[in-house]
């Protein structure tokens, strides 16, 4: 049974009594760490910094951001107009495209939360740059989301489609959304670092974190729960759908108490 919080001092929650439940935690990292110590160049660096590596249950691998084609579409557009195409009926983003864009903010809002700390302490220094490749990372996934659902939107446009073929490409369309939920898990659980330190841009920015990574879980939900409705596999359909709700319900017990702490710190006191 997962531990519960216990009320420490003045009534608030103790929140080191909540463990960290991400059971396929998804750590991103730098592989490219300590690269001027090796004497690389600057450039040789910035190629490096594209490259990511993504710690899962099923092993790790590296996403190089820089050789994937082709060239990202959404990702990089004014926000005007990325907002006027999901409003569009006829164009690509859906919900996992804006669950992408919701968890870039998530992470990005985070890494400020770390960041306005200012602190020479090596573990915070360590949060903010996962924080950071996050939010990159995130922001990859904007145009890649698409990408993996290209095979389904093409088999929806055939005539004669087979429930094995539609089946395929559900499975290939579901693996990012489901990534981006323990990703968002592991966002949130990072919150705790800062959740009693610093100032109010500290306190409202994790806030905002935990909100919107909470938003970009609840996007992907939607994009999975419509991917198992038309699978012909029950039980996997069942399991893509499952998986984000256990991990989500891992993490309520600390999102909640995340969330009463922070609030209660950029509270104004009753006079």
């Amino acid at each position: 049974m997962q531990n519960m919080p216990v009320r420490a001092g003045g009534g608030r929650r103790n929140l080191d009594n909540v463990h960290s439940a991400c059971y396929i935690p998804i750590i991103i990292m730098c592989i490219s760490a300590c690269g001027y110590a090796r004497g690389e160049t600057e450039d040789t660096m910035a190629e490096e910094k594209k490259k990511i590596m993504i710690h899962t249950a099923s092993g790790d691998h590296v996403v190089d951001m820089s050789d994937k084609k082709p060239k990202p579409k959404f990702g990089v557009l004014p926000v005007s107009d990325y907002v006027a195409a999901v409003a569009d009926p006829d164009a690509q983003p859906q919900a996992g495209s804006v669950g992408a864009v919701v968890a870039a903010l998530a992470a990005a809002m985070g890494s400020l939360a770390v960041r306005a700390l200012r602190s020479d302490d090596a573990s915070l220094q360590k949060t903010a740059e996962e924080l950071r490749q996050m939010t990159d990372y995130m922001v990859f996934q904007i145009d890649e989301e698409l990408r993996a659902r290209e095979p389904l939107d093409r088999r929806r446009a055939e005539e004669n489609i087979t429930r094995t073929d539609l089946d395929s490409a559900l499975r290939v369309a579901s693996d990012i959304p489901n990534e981006i939920v323990y990703i968002m898990c592991r966002c949130i659980e990072l919150m705790k670092e800062v959740v009693d330190k610093g100032d109010d841009l500290t306190a409202c920015s994790a806030l905002a974190a935990v909100h919107l990574s909470m938003a970009a879980i609840r996007c992907m939900q939607a994009e999975l729960l419509s991917y198992a409705k038309i699978m012909d596999d029950d039980v996997f359909g069942y399991t893509i759908v499952r998986e984000a709700e256990l991990n989500l319900a891992d993490h309520q017990e600390l999102v909640d108490g995340l969330v009463e702490e922070l609030t209660r710190r950029l509270t104004r006191a009753k006079k």
